[in-house]
């Protein structure tokens, strides 16, 4: 009697266990932020973009220089992309 109560409870309390675990875990994800990204600004010259500061690119509100303008992020060698944040 005691090995057959073993043989069901053991996996019983196993599984328990682990969707338990899982459903413990489910959601790290969803609070994660991404890694801010380096905004550039356009700039006339030999470089055309500017390193300025960096963006959260989430958000409604647009990532923007001390002087107003439009930062951008830089694939390659061309600033196209505009960046956005959270907070105004």
């Amino acid at each position: 009697m005691k090995s057959n109560l073993f043989k069901f409870v053991l996996p019983l309390a196993v599984v328990a266990l682990g969707l338990t675990s899982a459903m413990s875990t489910s959601g790290i994800d969803k609070s994660a932020e991404a890694a801010p990204i380096m905004g550039w600004k356009h700039i006339s010259g030999p470089v055309p973009c500017e390193k300025v500061e960096e963006c959260s690119n989430s958000g409604n509100f647009d990532c923007t220089a001390p002087d107003d303008s439009q930062l951008y992020a830089r694939p390659i060698s061309t600033c196209l992309t505009p960046l956005k944040r959270n907070v105004e």
